[in-house]
């Protein structure tokens, strides 16, 4: 019988944790794009969108699925998604096509922070389970010290238990940041789901405010 040694012993832990260490799951993330425009002023309404966003290895947008669409004259927010790029998920460095969420959230010029008329958003298809999904979300109130109209895009690493584990903003527009940073810190998520596992991901949300109309 041949005895393992310990040098062979010790060589063979450290290509394991090395396999692992490799093996591990890199999300997407973005690396810019453009904003949407906001719906003409007389929308009625919020606009509230839920978008997949289907990525090749690379980081391309392939395909765009609305999962939730608020039905508008022109769809500016798929318009704009087809030319943000991401860096692309990893897997032992290697890049595999993934998928992300992007939820759109724009409010209608209603006097400050009161209810809207409008019809509900219409769910037109159901989200993969490779992407985070909200379960819990809350609209960005406009903020008291806002003089204008103003789009805001926030970044979020949702964990893999679900919560949003960090925050923050990619594109701003002073003080609508702190409104939409808010609200979304308060979202919870079904976390995404990659070979049976839940992982960490990258979220999109884009607010956008319209100023309110005068009494």
């Amino acid at each position: 019988m041949h005895r393992i040694g310990p040098a062979f012993l010790l060589l063979l832990t450290v290509g394991v944790r090395m396999a692992g260490a490799q093996s591990a799951y890199v999300p997407a993330r973005s690396t810019g794009g453009p904003l949407p425009d906001l719906p003409p002023p007389n929308t009625v309404g919020w606009i509230d969108d839920l978008v997949e966003l289907e990525l090749d290895a690379a980081g391309e947008v392939r395909e765009i699925v609305p999962i939730r669409h608020t039905p508008l004259p022109a769809d500016t927010i798929a318009s704009a998604l087809k030319r943000w790029h991401f860096q692309p998920a990893t897997i032992d460095r290697r890049g595999v096509p993934s998928r992300v969420l992007v939820a759109a959230l724009f409010r209608p010029p209603v006097p400050f922070n009161n209810p809207t008329p409008g019809n509900p958003p219409a769910q037109t298809a159901t989200p993969s389970t490779e992407i985070p999904f909200p379960s819990v979300q809350q609209r960005p109130q406009y903020p008291p010290l806002g003089i204008s109209d103003a789009v805001v895009l926030v970044e979020v690493l949702v964990g893999s238990t679900g919560d949003a584990q960090d925050v923050r903003v990619v594109i701003g527009a002073g003080a609508f940041d702190q409104a939409t940073l808010d609200a979304v810190r308060r979202w919870k998520f079904r976390p995404a789901v990659r070979d049976g596992k839940p992982v960490e991901s990258y979220a999109y949300v884009i607010a956008g405010f319209r100023r309110p109309l005068a009494f």
